[in-house]
């Protein structure tokens, strides 16, 4: 018997555990913010002489290392406006791998139209997390 995926619960897994992840571990510590596109796009890492940097749609974000490109790359492919990033590059190292997984699960296991509004779920949860700040 083939079992069915329930959308809803889908919904409410993924994008909960990456608002959990940045509301428990994000938060509560030193941060800065960084601006995005604020609109979804696909966001890809380029290695030049200078460094890493993240192109979201047309804009170029200078990155300082690896870590730095992958965690504000998963933000940007969401549609975020602004995000908070750790000051300490140990901590966003410690993260990138779960956020990673949470939203390439999140990507594959929704169809186009679901995906659509998962984000647009996810995007009103982070920027409810920035509101109680």
């Amino acid at each position: 018997m083939e079992s069915t995926k329930n959308p809803k619960s889908t919904l409410m897994t993924y994008p909960e555990s990456i608002v959990e992840i940045y509301r428990q571990q994000v938060l509560p510590f030193k941060t800065r913010k960084v601006s995005l596109p604020g609109r979804k796009c696909n966001a890809y890492i380029m290695y030049t002489l200078l460094g890493y940097e993240l192109k979201a749609g047309s804009k170029r974000l200078v990155c300082p290392d690896l870590i730095t490109a992958r965690y504000l790359r998963i933000f940007a492919e969401l549609g975020m406006k602004q995000i908070l990033i750790p000051y300490d590059p140990t901590r966003t190292g410690r993260l990138i791998d779960r956020l990673e997984n949470n939203f390439y699960k999140l990507k594959a296991s929704a169809e186009s139209s679901l995906l659509r509004h998962m984000f647009a779920q996810l995007r009103r949860s982070l920027t409810r997390c920035h509101a109680r700040l």
